[in-house]
């Protein structure tokens, strides 16, 4: 493994073990969306082999989100998410097997608009708990940090 390919897998690591769960639900959110506007470019191009990858990465995320639904605590929000889960699937399936990219791209729609909610969650969170701003001591020559809130 080079030593950049390295760093990023590090990166993505941390990022996953320091995130709270509605930033690692955005992660994945983004993952799926990313994994299935590549397979729009692979079918495009006729890619079968990046094709087949990038679906099963979709659907893996997929899976997972709907695996990890609490259906008894999250009550008709969960029910909810859980159709449109297997929504989503059948799209990217239906997508895959008949090489369309329409449904594809419907799914990726779908997710981009959870996304988004997702995304103004964690907003609203940070605004709520502002991350701490480092900033250089002011105590000699070294270059400690200090935190401030």
């Amino acid at each position: 493994m080079s030593n950049s390919n390295h760093t990023l897998k590090s990166y993505h690591e941390t990022s996953v073990t320091t995130s709270n769960p509605a930033q690692l639900l955005v992660m994945l959110y983004e993952g799926a969306v990313r994994s299935l506007k590549q397979s729009v470019i692979a079918i495009k191009n006729k890619d079968l082999s990046a094709k087949r990858q990038s679906i099963d990465r979709a659907m893996a995320i997929v899976q997972h989100l709907q695996g990890t639904l609490d259906i008894q605590r999250g009550g008709q929000i969960a029910a909810d998410l859980d159709r449109l889960y297997d929504y989503v699937s059948c799209r990217i399936l239906d997508g895959s097997a008949k090489l369309n990219v329409l449904p594809i791209e419907e799914a990726a729609k779908l997710l981009s608009i959870l996304l988004a909610s997702w995304e103004e969650v964690v907003r609203t969170e940070q605004r709520s708990f502002p991350i701490p701003e480092l900033v250089p001591a002011r105590h000699g020559t070294t270059a400690r940090f200090q935190m401030h809130a």
